[in-house]
């Protein structure tokens, strides 16, 4: 097992705590109850508005947790993968849920309270010439409306630790697009002459997207 899969940890956006991913499903639904404590059902009318906990996964050590209010629209989720962890080229992606399939081209207008049922897992796919795959999955509900924007991002992994420099093993700067070697910045000159110029060079970044593309973070 490598360090990298150790040391898979993330932090909470409530809290600042680092959180190991294997609990931080637990912790995040824990850590909402804290924050926002429901009322009493005596003082407030019930909420007919949802706030969506929803998980998405890529490579395994990428991941996201995110709230999203029931009648934002698909096409939001999306412009927040796209803002996180994909835009490069402005390229087609794709959610397939249940079977059925949401087209950035088409019909990403339909609302997240629609097309999630609770505990159900999805696929989202950017690119279709370098396609970059992301899990996801509906996680729980809670009444109520976001009021700042449509949706928080409630926790995101750390940079993995294990993005060193092939040859020398410090903390690497970029990655060569022709063989994926991680190089530092002295390390970056030598190995742009093995695999022939720093075009294929880009930046290594928290991202399941980084060294694919033109992305650059």
């Amino acid at each position: 097992m490598t360090k990298l899969q150790v040391e898979n940890i993330g932090t909470c956006q409530l809290c600042n705590k680092e959180v190991a991913y294997r609990t931080m499903t637990r912790h995040l639904q824990q850590c909402i109850k804290t924050s926002f404590p429901e009322k009493s059902r005596d003082t407030v009318k019930p909420s007919k508005q949802e706030i969506f906990l929803i998980k998405l996964l890529s490579e395994k050590f990428y991941w996201l947790y995110v709230e999203i209010n029931g009648k934002s629209a698909l096409e939001d989720l999306d412009d927040l993968l796209r803002g996180v962890w994909l835009e490069c080229c402005g390229h087609l992606s794709q959610f397939k849920i249940n079977g059925d399939y949401y087209d950035s081209h088409d019909n990403m207008d339909e609302a997240i309270q629609n097309v999630f049922p609770l505990k159900s897992k999805f696929d989202y796919y950017y690119d279709f010439g370098s396609t970059t795959h992301i899990q996801g999955e509906v996680i729980s509900s809670r009444p109520g409306a976001l009021k700042k924007g449509m949706l928080h991002i409630l926790a995101r992994n750390n940079m993995p630790d294990n993005m060193v420099c092939k040859t020398c093993q410090v903390p690497a700067e970029m990655i060569c697009t022709v063989c994926y070697d991680l190089c530092c910045e002295k390390c970056v000159k030598k190995h742009e002459k093995k695999c022939e110029g720093e075009e294929y060079m880009l930046p290594v970044v928290n991202s399941p997207r980084m060294g694919v593309c033109g992305y650059e973070g």
